[in-house]
């Protein structure tokens, strides 16, 4: 059960960047997290991809958020999120739903976020995430931090 906690994420991370490759762009985001169930905080690091629907003013994304904690887990969530400008300058929000294991005993169950984020240079921008796990036990969590499109 342990490597398939290890394996399962990993392997998501893959197929992610290769998706991206083929079919949009790639970020990485590090920062700080804090999470509800059990009480913890340290840090935190995501890989997105993302498209954008010309036609419409919106992105779909598919994020991997990975807690730098002693704690632990994962979310994996897929998402909508509003292009306002883009590039330097540009802010944008979101919300997304997938799965993850956040909460006190690692189930696995469904995970929600919403979030919001302002560039701040070129390829660069500020980040804020709130996730809520629905699992019994769910956590309620935090992450602020940098991302980093490449």
């Amino acid at each position: 059960m342990r490597k398939t906690i290890v394996v399962v994420p990993m392997l998501l991370v893959a197929l992610a960047c290769g998706t991206a490759r083929a079919l949009a762009d790639v970020s990485v985001a590090a920062g700080g997290w804090v999470g509800t169930s059990p009480g913890q905080s340290g840090g935190a690091i995501m890989l997105s991809t993302a498209a954008s629907i010309p036609v419409v003013p919106v992105g779909l994304q598919a994020t991997l958020l990975v807690p730098v904690t002693s704690q632990g887990g994962y979310a994996i969530t897929g998402e909508i999120r509003g292009l306002s400008g883009g590039g330097f300058g540009g802010a944008y929000v979101g919300v997304g739903a997938g799965i993850g294991n956040l909460a006190i005993g690692r189930t696995t169950g469904p995970v929600v976020t919403i979030f919001g984020g302002k560039g701040i240079a070129p390829h660069a921008s500020v980040e804020l995430r709130l996730y809520q796990g629905l699992q019994t036990g769910g956590t309620t969590a935090g992450f602020l931090g940098f991302r980093f499109s490449l």
